[in-house]
């Protein structure tokens, strides 16, 4: 991907903090700025609203800022690593980084030191991105909040009263309040795309073994492909989910030798090119107006620049049934997370085809045998079939990433305890699962794009599913949203609390 030739009229806010990281990669690049200059602005931003919003629990800025002059030595050369050469990024706590501690927010592993870094971080290293931190999550990377006993509660950076989401809630405050210009985060309950919606940001949910996960998680999940399971970035525009994800996608270092990334093109270029599908709520997951309203408002707007766009229209399966599948095997895969006191725990309370509610399923997933497993492999690939079908007729599908914007921070029991306010009624909050599964069981692409503010005043955000592999098409389907001014703003709570 080449960098656009846009000035910084064009996009975003002028403070070096919020920059688009394609916008500092391309100042690097014409030595209009450098990148200790980039590391100082992130620790400023840091150093800012470090103690409201506790989203970059681990830093080391001191080799953040040795990692800068080495690589403005390398421009000054005219020897950069890469297009990236230079930019700040941090990292999602459950990604290991060597010498530094992943937990994934459990106490238990508070003493524990990664011996080596994720690929992802390798990947981005070797382009000459400087890595500032760790960003925080929840305990096991089980919530839609990240608050754990070892860092504290992360506050969304537009209103700290509020979640920035989760479990990649860290990742997108931080990249929200200017602390770092782009993370990378995991997803396989939407863990990629409720924090970009609640916190007004951009990410993208990578197709299923596009990008390795060695080095995710603990030891025991740490391998290359784990089921639904996801790596992507985070950042502030559309431009940079690409830069970001062209430097860490391809195969682990067993396939390379046999296995090249050719992902397809998109060719359309106007977003009049695209044929959309809008699907702004579901019967099995009710979504609230202030965030099905701006999605239909977008399709309407769509329509009206010359795209086809079509209403409510939904793949040809069974969506209970996709539900059910997608709750038992993702909490087949969490599983390996579970110490054995857990395990046993779940084996007492499995009841199998005792219902189809969450706090049901979530223990019969847990304790899956391996057969059971297995057969449910064939009903996912009928869904998949459904999928490639619906993709045949549409470009992309424009869904909620959420049922609601960012809601009050309730650290209260478990999860699946717990509810959320949908219209004014009480829905349990695992049902924003059925957005997460509806797309994540089957592999595919999906982007989130910022398209409020909300009526409440709260971010909202789009997301954008493609084919299996169409990673290039949402991404290009979003960028040309943000080209149209569906892009970041910065949190106002930023420039307040910049003139205390």
């Amino acid at each position: 991907m080449t960098l656009p030739d846009l000035t910084p009229a064009d996009i975003g806010p002028p403070d070096t903090c919020y920059l688009p990281a394609w916008q500092a990669a391309a100042q690097l690049a014409r030595g209009e700025t450098t990148a200790l200059a980039l590391v100082e602005a992130c620790h400023a931003a840091w150093a800012a609203r470090h103690a409201d919003i506790n989203a970059l629990v681990l830093s080391d800025f001191h080799a953040a800022r040795e990692a800068a002059r080495q690589s403005d030595r390398r421009r000054q050369a005219g020897a950069p690593l890469g297009v990236l050469d230079g930019v700040p990024f941090s990292i999602k706590e459950s990604f290991d980084v060597a010498g530094w501690p992943t937990t994934c927010g459990n106490p238990a592993r508070a003493g524990h030191r990664a011996e080596t870094d994720a690929v992802v971080v390798q990947r981005l290293r070797a382009q000459g991105a400087v890595l500032l931190g760790k960003t925080n999550v929840p305990l096991g990377l089980r919530d839609w909040q990240s608050y754990n006993a070892i860092y504290g509660t992360t506050r969304n950076p537009h209103d700290p009263s509020r979640t920035p989401g989760g479990s990649s809630g860290g990742s997108a405050a931080a990249v929200c309040a200017g602390m770092s210009f782009f993370d990378v985060g995991s997803d396989i309950g939407s863990s990629l795309r409720n924090p970009p919606h609640y916190c007004g940001v951009f990410s993208h949910k990578s197709s299923h073994g596009l990008v390795p996960l060695r080095g995710h998680g603990n030891a025991a999940a740490g391998f290359a492909e784990q089921d639904i399971n996801v790596a992507g970035p985070v950042a502030r525009s559309a431009r940079d989910l690409e830069l970001v994800l062209r430097a860490m996608a391809g195969p682990d270092i067993d396939h390379a030798p046999a296995w090249q990334l050719d992902l397809p093109v998109c060719d359309m270029r106007h977003l009049a090119d695209f044929r959309v599908a809008v699907l702004p709520s579901h019967p099995l997951a009710e979504v609230d107006a202030s965030v099905s309203e701006p999605i239909e408002a977008l399709g309407h707007w769509l329509a009206e620049q010359g795209a086809q766009v079509d209403w409510h229209v939904r793949p040809d399966f069974d969506a209970a049934a996709l539900w059910r599948v997608y709750v038992l095997l993702l909490r087949a895969t969490t599983s390996v997370y579970m110490d054995d006191a857990a395990f046993a725990d779940a084996l007492a309370r499995s009841r199998p085809d005792g219902g189809d509610d969450y706090a049901t399923l979530q223990f019969e997933g847990a304790t899956l045998t391996h057969r059971a497993w297995l057969r449910l492999q064939a009903a996912r690939e009928q869904f998949a079939d459904s999928w490639r079908r619906f993709f045949a007729r549409y470009d992309v599908l424009l869904c909620p990433a959420a049922a609601t914007t960012a809601f009050p921070i309730d650290e209260a029991g478990e999860p699946w305890q717990r509810t959320l306010q949908v219209n004014g009624r009480a829905w349990p909050l695992t049902t924003q699962l059925f957005w997460a599964g509806h797309s994540g069981l089957c592999g595919l692409p999906s982007t989130v794009a910022p398209i409020g503010p909300a009526r409440d005043g709260l971010p909202v955000g789009v997301q954008i599913v493609a084919r299996r592999w169409g990673d290039l098409t949402s991404l290009r389907f979003a960028q040309l949203l943000e080209d149209a001014g569906h892009a970041f703003r910065p949190p106002a709570a930023a420039s307040n609390h910049s003139q205390d």
